[in-house]
């Protein structure tokens, strides 16, 4: 039996029910159990989905951030060199660096500030204050007009010996395949939610007609179309998936947003790193999860509308 009570219930879906494209005939009757549990099911597939889709937006944000970052920044390394002045040299370097068309600002790291960024490796400065700790000098560049790298590294290595320039190539490529797996991966998991919401509406398909068998068989022996029995399971089954949809990616939203808020509550716990460098998708998470949402409602109707033409055919 239907439940009528709840037809009276305000509700979203009570609204898209009475719009023509939602209507049905009562062919397929409301279970609440099974109706709820199906919900239920395709809400946390879609979370898990929607949170595995912004994770992916957010890491191949951050990281196309980052590469950014270092490639419009270079170092240059300055050892010591037996008797020579290291501070001569460092002159002579940044001399070099300012002089150069592109570079936009030039920053000497000093011996306690290198000192200090060795500190995981050798451990407190104080202890390493006997060995020859290498300069650094950090360099930011115009990513419109960028400098000649290459001539740029030889100039400074013929002019101070023992300093050598790092562009952070190596670094950037080594990000994006990183950025470019993890890509890989979260689609691959989003596919395989997707997948596992289509065989729960499958499996729930097939119940739903084992417990409507006898209309389904006498509809089809008196002639019933085949496209009108399988486009009213179509419709409840698409509107319980984008039902579940619906709710899914809300939690999922809400819970990347808390997480968004979280980091910038937290920011001042980063070392050094502003928040500025973690990229947050922002709208544009809202908008794939509703792509998610409708992703979910399409395989639900496609699903169990395959699994009632095969099971109608088998009663031909």
């Amino acid at each position: 039996m239907t439940d009528r009570s709840d037809q009276h219930r305000p509700s979203l879906f009570a609204f898209l029910w009475s719009i023509p494209l939602f209507k049905r005939d009562p062919l397929v009757a409301a279970d609440k159990v099974t109706d709820r549990a199906l919900v239920s099911v395709v809400a946390i597939m879609t979370f898990l989905a929607a949170l595995t889709l912004g994770a992916a937006q957010f890491a191949a944000g951050t990281a196309a951030h980052w590469q950014v970052m270092m490639a419009s920044e270079v170092t240059v390394q300055i050892k010591p060199q037996g008797s020579r002045s290291i501070e001569a040299d460092i002159v002579k370097a940044t001399d070099i660096l300012r002089g150069t068309s592109g570079v936009t600002s030039v920053k000497v790291f000093s011996r306690d500030e290198s000192a200090k960024l060795l500190e995981p490796w050798l451990g407190p400065a104080s202890s390493i204050e006997s060995l020859p700790i290498p300069r650094l000098i950090a360099v930011r560049l115009d990513t419109a007009a960028p400098p000649d790298l290459a001539a740029l590294g030889k100039t400074i290595a013929e002019t101070v010996p023992g300093a050598t320039l790092d562009d952070h190539r190596s670094w950037t490529k080594r990000l994006g395949r990183i950025s470019d797996l993890f890509l890989i991966a979260s689609l691959s998991a989003l596919v395989l939610v997707l997948a596992a919401t289509g065989l729960a509406i499958v499996f729930a398909t097939r119940g739903a007609m084992a417990g409507n068998r006898e209309i389904i068989e006498v509809l089809h022996f008196i002639g019933a179309d085949d496209h009108y029995i399988a486009g009213q399971f179509q419709s409840h089954f698409a509107i319980l998936g984008v039902r579940g949809g619906l709710i899914g990616g809300a939690a999922a939203i809400v819970v990347l947003i808390t997480i968004h808020l979280t980091g910038r509550l937290s920011a001042g716990l980063l070392e050094g790193a502003s928040l500025s460098e973690l990229a947050f998708p922002g709208l544009q998470i809202v908008g794939a999860t509703m792509v998610v949402v409708a992703l979910v409602g399409l395989i639900a109707g496609i699903a169990s509308r395959m699994t009632v033409h095969r099971t109608i055919g088998r009663l031909a």
